[in-house]
């Protein structure tokens, strides 16, 4: 094993946990294209280097999704749509300034 500290400086977790049985899921529930407007979002701003967007499985809370995890910030963010994209790069850009 090797160890080494994260190069980010921040690193997006996307919830697309989904389920088959009608209980809710951020899969289920979260637009599709969250992910790459997010990602353009980054590559735009210049930021690939410094932030990270990524997907997980099932982050715990589904009835409160879809969810994002912002680390190691410990930001969570509930009930995301592609509307709040600009407040989610606003909370990046002061992570990154702050």
């Amino acid at each position: 094993m090797n160890k080494k500290v994260s190069r980010y400086k921040a690193h997006l977790f996307i919830c697309n946990k989904t389920r088959d049985d009608g209980r809710k899921s951020c899969g289920n529930h979260a637009d599709p294209e969250l992910k790459s407007i997010l990602k353009d979002a980054v590559q735009e701003k210049g930021w690939k280097p410094l932030v990270r967007v990524s997907e997980s499985s099932c982050l715990g809370v589904c009835d409160a999704g879809p969810n994002i995890m912002i680390y190691p910030q410990k930001i969570w963010l509930s009930d995301v749509s592609t509307a709040d994209v600009p407040e989610i790069i606003q909370t990046l850009e002061e992570i990154l300034n702050g």
